[in-house]
């Protein structure tokens, strides 16, 4: 298909508008608040700030295969928080079904209660963010549930919708250059792409077995299903030329090494049906990779805010 074949199809690949969850509605204080404890490393007992992994100056990811904390490695690669508020699950498993059930994971949640335990403690120690967590959260106070709250109303916020092909979907044709205009066709098309990486968020959110010889168990060890094992959640594609490594094993520098991996369709044991090899010539290769840099957007900036003090009085 060509990308004039898909105009019926544009107005389904719009970005629907972001929202937000009943129970967690949006607050100009709970972003706020959620912005300070994102840069605060002082909150976790490794003195680890979210924005260690996921560096808005790396487009909410970071550069590693695999993250390096205090000396050890984490097991899977550090995706990036852009539009992650469209995710139906979190982690590369989909064990966690809310941001802000992720979130608390991070800090321990039901698995590890004292951890939790232990963040809430630090950010109680920490005098200035009581006025804070009063003004967001009024008599509910810093507890695990709020810290996570207005932690996942901040990361909400990391939204890309800009992108040269949003503007293509909106109606702009000049949007999108020739080689990315065949390079969507490829990926709608001969290369297969679109099967798991469906617009508008080049997700289908689903778990696939992506057959990258992984011993990895991945979402088998949240279901125990066998046909779960070596599959991970499909990740969104928004700034993906901006986000090396990838896959969940950060094992693939490039885009065209990605590319390269898929038209072999990976390794026979640990992949899924879906995956069929294709085969495309170096003019065809230039022309996906530049239909993936179309889908990058402004970068998302946030200014590092002043933390509050440890002690005010």
């Amino acid at each position: 298909p060509t990308t004039d074949d898909h105009a019926a199809d544009r107005q389904s690949w719009r970005m629907p508008e972001l929202t937000y969850p009943q129970d967690n509605p949006f607050s100009e204080a709970k972003y706020e608040l959620g912005r300070m404890l994102f840069f605060d490393p002082r909150i976790n007992r490794e003195a680890v700030s979210c924005a260690r992994c996921h560096h808005p100056g790396m487009n909410w990811a970071n550069n590693q295969a695999r993250t390096l904390i205090n000396g050890k490695v984490l097991p899977r690669h550090t995706p990036s928080l852009i539009n992650v508020a469209y995710n139906r699950s979190f982690f590369w498993d989909g064990r966690a079904k809310t941001l802000e059930e992720c979130i608390a994971q991070h800090f321990g949640g039901m698995d590890m209660p004292d951890m939790a335990d232990d963040t809430v403690t630090r950010v109680r120690l920490i005098q200035g963010y009581e006025p804070w967590f009063q003004k967001a959260f009024g008599a509910r106070g810093i507890n695990a549930q709020t810290i996570a709250q207005s932690l996942a109303t901040f990361v909400r916020g990391i939204i890309v919708n800009d992108s040269p092909f949003d503007r293509w979907v909106a109606g702009d044709d000049e949007a999108l250059s020739s080689s990315a205009k065949r390079g969507f066709a490829l990926f709608t098309g001969k290369a297969g792409c679109v099967k798991c990486h469906t617009p508008p968020h080049f997700s289908d959110f689903s778990y696939h077995r992506t057959g990258t010889n992984s011993i990895d168990p991945g979402r088998y060890e949240i279901t125990g299903r066998e046909e779960d094992r070596n599959a991970f959640r499909t990740p969104q594609l928004r700034q993906i030329a901006e986000t090396a490594p990838y896959m969940h094993t950060g094992q693939k520098a490039t885009l065209a090494d990605v590319i390269h991996f898929y038209e072999s369709a990976g390794d026979v044991r640990s992949r899924g049906q879906e995956l069929r090899a294709f085969k495309l010539d170096e003019r065809e290769t230039k022309d996906l990779i530049a239909f993936l840099k179309s889908l990058s957007g402004t970068p998302v900036r946030a200014e590092i805010p002043i933390l509050p003090a440890l002690r005010t009085h």
